[in-house]
């Protein structure tokens, strides 16, 4: 049974503006994505930057055209990046931490057991090297694909599909989009370096010269793995899938290609197929992120069943007003954080970032203020009666005459 929230359900999304801004998402970062990989280049050229600087004048450029063309979307509509998943510092902090933990140790579990088959061989790694190759790495790999991506694809195209469709089918379409962006890249890049007077590189759906087949399938099964890793928590949930990604990015360039970028450790293997290790080990990180999502729901449901208290002074069937306010909130907030699965026992529509004309647009509950009193009596300083003036001595017990009580 549906609680009484004093709120009117948000009716569906328009099915063509739905379809249109999660379209929209992908195509602003994959014309990001090509133009700033374009233009970082000139732009360190200009400075005569080099090295560590010179990658990441290019990764700056990536998120500094993403990034605030969704703030401008999301502000039109009356939203914030909250609503796309992010939290306060330490919950990112810890989402962030989750998302990395789950596929470096998905990661260590398949590879090692292709190490133990003989699949690969490993050199002897440099620490030092190793260490300042992961920092300088995930740097640039944060700002290039994994903050700008998980922005605009796990947060702007995840959440309008939530607004009208189910969890299923919003993930297959985040996926979809997904799969667009390096063609978009490739058509965007080649006509940014062509105004530049630049070489510009052939356009094709997989970047590098890849196989479009096996690249395709394996960004699949990428984007699959970060939809779920968004919504394997409830706080900050974003970034999960940020941290899912850049622990992606930097495992596999450390495996694979570690020895051409110098990253102080990399991997020989026996043959080509053993690069079909790493869908196996996304599938394993894949499940990791539902088996947390699942303990994640078990908790909550125990936290609510413990935290219910029953009594007099409660409200209707001995729920607390406070409670029942912040299932409302929670039932509107689930739909964009948490795959659509509502801590109500019955289905709830998805919100919208625009209010409704006569509706009061739910709150994240994790950040929301605790609501005050309704009714709260005016200070002592205000009230009127001569039995509110100053008390003396002998004044601590007398109560007020019916003349001076507020009702």
């Amino acid at each position: 049974m549906r609680p009484e929230t004093g709120l009117r359900p948000a009716p569906p999304a328009p099915l063509l503006g739905t379809l249109r801004r999660a379209l929209a998402g992908g195509l602003v970062m994959g014309a990001a994505l090509g133009a700033g990989t374009e233009l970082g280049p000139v732009v360190a050229d200009v400075l005569g930057a080099s090295g560590f600087l010179a990658r990441l004048i290019p990764a700056v450029s990536v998120s500094v055209l993403a990034v605030p063309l969704v703030v401008l979307a999301l502000r039109r509509r009356g939203g914030s990046l909250r609503d796309l998943g992010f939290g306060a510092r330490g919950a990112n902090l810890r989402a962030l931490l989750i998302g990395a933990g789950v596929v470096v140790a998905a990661a260590a579990l398949v590879l090692g057991a292709g190490t133990a088959a003989g699949l690969l061989r490993w050199s002897r790694p440099d620490v030092g090297t190793l260490a300042a190759y992961v920092v300088a790495n995930g740097v640039v790999a944060l700002l290039l694909e994994a903050f700008p991506e998980e922005t605009t694809l796990r947060g702007y195209v995840w959440t309008s599909l939530r607004e009208r469709f189910g969890g299923a089918a919003s993930a297959l379409g985040t996926t979809a989009v997904f799969l667009v962006v390096p063609g978009v890249s490739t058509v965007v890049g080649a006509g940014t370096a062509r105004l530049l007077g630049r070489e510009a590189d052939p356009v094709r759906a997989a970047p590098g010269g890849q196989d479009p087949v096996g690249y395709l399938l394996l960004l699949t099964v990428f984007g699959f793995m970060l939809v779920v890793a968004r919504t394997a928590v409830r706080r900050a949930p974003l970034c999960v899938s940020i941290g899912a990604h850049l622990a992606f990015l930097t495992v596999n360039r450390i495996v694979y290609e570690g020895d051409r970028r110098g990253a102080g450790w990399h991997a020989d293997v026996s043959s080509p197929d053993v690069e079909l290790l790493v869908p196996g080990y996304l599938l394993v990180a894949t499940a990791g992120f539902a088996v947390w999502r699942l303990v994640e729901r078990l908790r909550g449901a125990a936290a609510r069943r413990g935290a219910e208290p029953s009594g007099e002074s409660f409200g209707h069937g001995g729920v607390p007003e406070a409670d029942r306010r912040d299932r409302s909130w929670t039932a509107g907030s689930a739909v964009a954080h948490h795959g659509g699965q509502s801590s109500s026992a019955s289905p709830v529509a998805p919100r919208q970032f625009r209010p409704m004309p006569g509706r009061e647009r739910p709150l994240d509950p994790l950040s929301a203020p605790t609501a005050p009193p309704e009714h709260l009596p005016d200070p002592p300083s205000r009230r009127r009666g001569r039995d509110h003036r100053r008390r003396g001595d002998g004044d601590e017990h007398r109560l007020p005459s019916r003349r001076g009580r507020r009702t």
